[in-house]
């Protein structure tokens, strides 16, 4: 079928195809509804070396050391750091015991470091709110920050050469992301028009089977009622033979006499049926006086 059959027959059973379409429209908009929305927030934070490096004499005083812009003094260690306080963040310990957060909670976060782009700490938090969403990206940085100085207090290194944590974007305002609604109700429209497309070419091939059917049983009846004889009617007795009547006389000129009857109209005579005919004369026939014959040397005066 090429697609001006198919829709020829979308329009005869226009029936079927438009309440199916319509429960289509109705379901997607369901779906779309039913998903709550989400709310996604960003932070980003970059962690700096400090000004006397990371090394310490305890015969040089801090203000005697030389004096370095820590933003220009970037190197592969604060790229790790930023690395490991990511993966720090991503365990799920740390995750329901520091931050709250379990498999059933509401909001979630992501946190990445910048790899090879630099020390940056890309924190991402979605909720079911605006406020929930950016509440906990400053949650987590707060947390990072915290985290960062515990595990360098951890590894006894001096205050004075340790890595400090920057807030470069501060939480975003909260988007309302709603791509995941809009691919979930898409394909629950998409899939309920095939199914509608499908139920109306088989409720039109159901339809047209009966319609068949229905034909060809009323085509045998009429056969059939072709072929059965009439009903014999019942025998009716032959009337009462009229008494004969008297032969009608003959024709002078000898012909069958006319039997009685309506008279018969006929056509208008001819000429030649018109002339008089005689008979040709003969010999003269003294026994028949009236009979015309040819004139003879008796008949000169």
């Amino acid at each position: 079928m090429d697609f001006w059959g198919a829709v020829r027959t979308l329009r005869r059973r226009w029936y079927i195809a438009l309440p199916a379409a319509i429960t289509a429209v109705a379901v997607a908009a369901g779906v779309f509804l039913s998903i709550p929305t989400r709310y996604q927030s960003t932070g980003v934070m970059v962690l700096t070396s400090p000004s006397a490096g990371g090394t310490f004499s305890e015969k040089l005083s801090p203000e005697d050391a030389v004096q370095v812009n820590p933003l220009l003094a970037f190197d592969g260690s604060l790229t790790t750091t930023a690395q490991i306080l990511a993966q720090i963040l991503a365990d799920p310990k740390t995750r329901k015991e520091s931050l709250g957060l379990d498999k059933d909670s509401t909001e979630n976060f992501t946190a990445a470091g910048g790899g090879m782009s630099g020390p940056f700490l890309f924190v991402t938090a979605d909720g079911s709110t605006p406020e929930a969403a950016e509440r906990l990206v400053t949650t987590v940085m707060e947390f990072a920050t915290k985290e960062l100085d515990e595990q360098q207090t951890a590894l006894k290194a001096p205050a004075s050469t340790f890595i400090t944590s920057q807030v470069i974007v501060n939480p975003t305002e909260a988007e309302a992301q709603i791509g995941g609604k809009v691919r979930y109700a898409g394909a629950a429209f998409v899939l309920l028009m095939l199914l509608t497309t499908a139920a109306t070419f088989g409720g039109d091939s159901v339809l047209n089977h009966l319609r068949r059917r229905r034909e060809a049983r009323e085509g045998g009846a009429a056969d059939d009622a072709a072929v059965t004889p009439p009903a014999s009617p019942p025998p009716v007795s032959p009337p009462p033979a009229a008494p004969p009547s008297a032969a009608p006389p003959p024709s002078p000129n000898g012909a069958p006499r006319r039997p009685p009857g309506p008279p018969v109209r006929r056509p208008q005579p001819t000429a030649s049926e018109q002339t008089v005919k005689i008979a040709a004369p003969g010999p003269r026939n003294p026994g028949n006086t009236g009979a015309p014959a040819w004139p003879t040397s008796d008949d000169k005066p």
